[in-house]
Formats: C-alpha cells, sequence, structure tokens
C-alpha cells in the first residue's frame, strides 16, 4: 500500500475521537449516506467508489450499534477517516470546484479500501450470513479476494 493522502492524517485523529463517540458517529454517517446519494447522481468519477463509500457507511454502522464488532480498531479509525473526509467540503479540492471537488475524495475513499479490503470482506461475508438482501451479492471489487 502506498502513502496516504495528503492531510489524511488530520482526519485519521479526529475520526479517532468520534469511534469514541457512537451517536456522533451516526450522526456522521447519515450526512455521509446523503451526500452520497447526491454525488452519484452528478459526478461520474464519484459512481466508481459509490460502493465502497456505502461498504464504509454499513461497517460503521454495524460496528456503532454493536451488531458488527469482529474489526480492528485501526480499521474503524480508517474507515471512520474516510468518511469524514469526504464529508468535508474543503478539503484538499474543494467540493464547490465543480467536476474536480470529488477527485480527491474519490482517491481518499479507494486508498482506504484497498488498506481494509481483506476487513470489508469478512464484513460482506458476515452480513451474507446475517440474511442482509444488500450484502446477498458479492460487490465486484471484492470477487477476487479470498473469499
Amino acid at each position: 500500500m502506498g502513502r496516504p493522502p495528503r492531510l489524511f492524517d488530520r482526519y485519521q485523529s479526529r475520526a479517532a475521537k468520534l469511534a469514541r463517540s457512537p451517536e456522533q458517529l451516526r450522526s456522521l454517517l447519515a450526512a455521509a449516506a446523503t451526500k452520497a446519494d447526491r454525488a452519484g447522481r452528478f459526478s461520474a468519477k464519484f459512481a466508481a467508489v459509490r460502493s465502497e463509500l456505502n461498504a464504509f457507511i454499513s461497517l460503521l454502522r454495524a460496528w456503532t450499534s454493536g451488531d458488527y464488532r469482529a474489526v480492528s480498531t485501526k480499521a474503524v479509525v480508517t474507515v471512520a477517516a474516510a468518511v469524514l473526509y469526504f464529508l468535508t467540503p474543503l478539503d484538499l479540492l474543494p467540493d464547490f470546484i465543480l467536476g474536480l471537488g470529488l477527485i480527491d475524495d474519490v482517491a481518499v475513499i479507494g486508498y482506504v479500501f484497498g488498506a481494509v479490503r481483506e476487513e470489508i470482506a469478512a464484513f460482506e461475508r458476515w452480513r451474507g450470513e446475517q440474511g442482509d438482501a444488500d450484502a446477498a451479492e458479492v460487490p465486484p471489487e471484492l470477487e477476487d479476494s479470498d473469499y
């Protein structure tokens, strides 16, 4: 895995604090889901990582509810940092710059997904075992992992 994106360490320290506050983390996830829906309609670039972001949101929701704890704290913090980065409008490339504003968000989500791929795959398997309809199909980006 390469170097983390610029400024990402700032988001990791903020995410570590959020991980200790399930209520704040749930609020963050609701806002991220709303922004993801909007971004998916307006940006083809973002559509490429939307399933990864949705997996992050699902993992963190299951973790905050206590339903799924078979994930490392490091992965929880890293995933929360990616979601926080996605939500922050004034990051490396501000979101209001049409056509470019989500490019850095896409890069961060892709980087983090690569870093936590195995933990996301384990979570998706668990969701499938729970009978979660959203997890019935293995996302294409996980098909090549060791299921």
